[in-house]
């Protein structure tokens, strides 16, 4: 593209149209740069409140990892190379319980809520496992006996461990160049798109459109398909376990006990629904809180947090012919996906969380290394991109 002047989005009275963010650009490149640290003036939200606290979550021993040699496909660059070309906002390596590496955009600061899109599945993920240790939850429990309205539709004889595992038969399409009917109707009822006046009988909000969303003909628990709706649907299930709001649980169950310092956010459809599939908006220095507490498996100095059994239970290898049966096996060809995070299937027990335009937490428990990524990529999913940053969380592991 021709140059853009980052430093000139949002800014005078009025902003000039060529540097206006809107929700129809919010996420399409450059505009990315800024709506993604943003989010609060494009859409409507909710704060997901914090401890405050001021004391620093962990230790710091800085050092210089810019010109770390990165090599992939043959090729060679140095980590500041990369982390210009695949558009990184934020980056940081935790060595042994000790922050030494960060680098930040001119957008993003250290305290900055930054969106993580699908990051936030995984998120979900770990309040859930924290909510089913104090309500004793079984998981084999259908969804229409927790939300009787789902019956009829994709969920009704789905389980709760269908919903986490994105086996659930449905007939959702995951199709971020907006093409397919069924996803413009559930991007436009999340309130993150224009509403589209061709669409018809566009659903009231997310609640509705989960209610209605039709099966497929295979059988639960037999296919991976990934499908965001999933997501959401966990988010109402914490509702109605717990008569609460999503973000107040949020807070009350994993934020606030994780010590999180800064300020937090999550999308909301006009009707008041979370977009718990990807609508939290986190700083990175408490999102690499989270991470190294998962990597810890749940606890931290105060004690246990996230259940033990909940997080071995995603990190371990298990029976993977589910995800394998998938239609487009792209990414981690030899992995797994288990309570909305990968097993990247690369040794060593690495796993992660993903979300679109670059998000990123890479753990590796062996190396006792944790990564995580903000990103204001343009593409939604690159999977070039995506490998060539899996090269650089392994060199990172191998250096140190």
């Amino acid at each position: 593209m021709t140059y853009f002047q980052f430093d000139k989005l949002m800014q005078g009275n009025p902003v000039d149209i060529s540097h206006q963010v809107t929700l129809e650009n919010w996420r399409k490149y450059p505009f990315t740069k800024w709506s993604f640290v943003n989010v609060r003036n494009v859409i409507p939200t909710a704060d997901v409140q914090t401890c405050k606290n001021q004391t620093p979550n962990f230790d710091k021993k800085i050092q210089n990892l810019l010109e770390l040699q990165i090599n992939h496909n043959g090729q060679t660059k140095d980590l500041s190379e990369v982390l210009k070309l695949c558009d990184t906002d934020a980056f940081l390596v935790m060595s042994k319980g000790k922050l030494i590496f960060e680098y930040f955009d001119q957008f993003t600061k250290n305290d900055t809520p930054h969106i993580v899109f699908s990051i936030s599945k995984s998120i979900t993920s770990l309040l859930l496992g924290v909510l089913s240790r104090e309500i004793n939850l079984d998981l084999n429990t259908k969804i229409s006996k927790i939300i009787p309205e789902t019956k009829g539709s994709a969920y009704e004889n789905a389980t709760v461990r269908n919903v986490l595992d994105m086996n659930v038969s449905s007939g959702f399409i995951e199709d971020y160049t907006g093409e397919a009917e069924i996803f413009k109707k559930y991007r436009s009822c999340t309130g993150w798109d224009l509403v589209d006046g061709s669409i018809k009988d566009l659903p009231q909000g997310m609640y509705d459109f989960l209610s209605n969303l039709p099966s497929s003909e295979i059988s639960h628990g037999t296919k991976y398909h990934y499908s965001s709706p999933h997501s959401d649907l966990l988010g109402w299930v914490i509702e109605r376990l717990t008569n609460d709001k999503y973000y107040n649980v949020l807070s009350k169950l994993l934020f606030i006990p994780s010590q999180l310092q800064f300020s937090s956010n999550v999308t909301l459809d006009r009707l008041g629904a979370s977009r718990s599939a990807g609508g939290i908006s986190i700083s990175p220095y408490d999102l690499l809180t989270l991470a190294e507490l998962t990597r810890c498996e749940g606890s931290d100095n105060n004690g246990n947090i996230i259940p033990v059994s909940w997080i071995q239970d995603f990190v371990n290898p298990r029976d993977n012919s589910c995800y394998l049966a998938q239609d487009n096996l792209e990414r981690f060809p030899k992995g797994n996906y288990r309570s909305k995070w990968y097993q990247t299937g690369f040794g060593e027990n690495q796993f992660c969380a993903i979300g679109i335009h670059g998000q990123n937490i890479w753990i590796n428990p062996k190396k006792e290394l944790t990564i995580i990524r903000m990103s204001s990529a343009s593409d939604p999913i690159n999977i070039k991109t995506e490998e060539l940053m899996f090269s650089v969380f392994e060199e990172i592991g191998n250096y140190l």
